[in-house]
């Protein structure tokens, strides 16, 4: 599968507008072909193919272009991949042999941590393209929540990616929870 490094942090669920131009990207997504899918990793500059042990795999939801006439995708993750290999093509378009890595279920949002949703709902109504990349939002599901508000937090995808492991969660909303009330338990 095709391996997109950017320094964009997309959790299960999550969505994000990519912008494509390089030669070997706009091949990537002409190779996707029907089933539209690669993997986006977290860019990192230090590795040999400036990418992270992980990925996202995503589907293209949504294609269009921006007022400069370059392409646009809209992509949607559909679980998280542990990368086991990587390589680099003549066109420097990276492919990677992947496994699927677990990640948080879906499960419902506890009274305890409904604060966190509801911040979640205003942000959402006080950005339309934001709220516009998600048709059917999950504000009920703890998973999408803390997902979608970890992608959207101002902190570099590295000091998120803690929470890329499957037993993460509890401690994702405890972590959203400290930033939003100021307090810990």
């Amino acid at each position: 599968m095709a391996l997109f490094p950017l320094p964009v942090f997309l959790l299960p669920g999550g969505v994000t507008r990519l912008r494509i131009f390089e030669q070997k990207y706009l091949r990537m997504v002409k190779e996707a072909g029907d089933d539209r899918h690669f993997a986006l990793s977290l860019y990192k500059s230090s590795t040999e193919y400036q990418t992270a042990p992980w990925a996202s795999w995503v589907e293209i939801i949504d294609f269009g272009s921006a007022e400069d006439d370059i392409l646009t995708i809209d992509v949607r993750s559909k679980g998280l991949l542990d990368i086991e290999e990587v390589w680099m093509e003549s066109d420097g378009l990276r492919q990677a042999c992947l496994a699927a890595r677990a990640h948080w279920p879906r499960s419902e949002l506890t009274p305890r941590y409904q604060h966190i949703s509801d911040e979640l709902i205003r942000i959402f109504k006080q950005n339309s393209e934001l709220a516009g990349l998600y048709p059917h939002p999950c504000f009920e599901d703890a998973a999408w929540v803390a997902g979608r508000f970890l992608e959207i937090l101002p902190f570099s995808p590295e000091h998120k990616e803690g929470f890329c492991e499957p037993n993460t969660l509890p401690q994702a909303l405890k972590f959203l929870d400290t930033i939003l009330t100021g307090q810990e338990d």
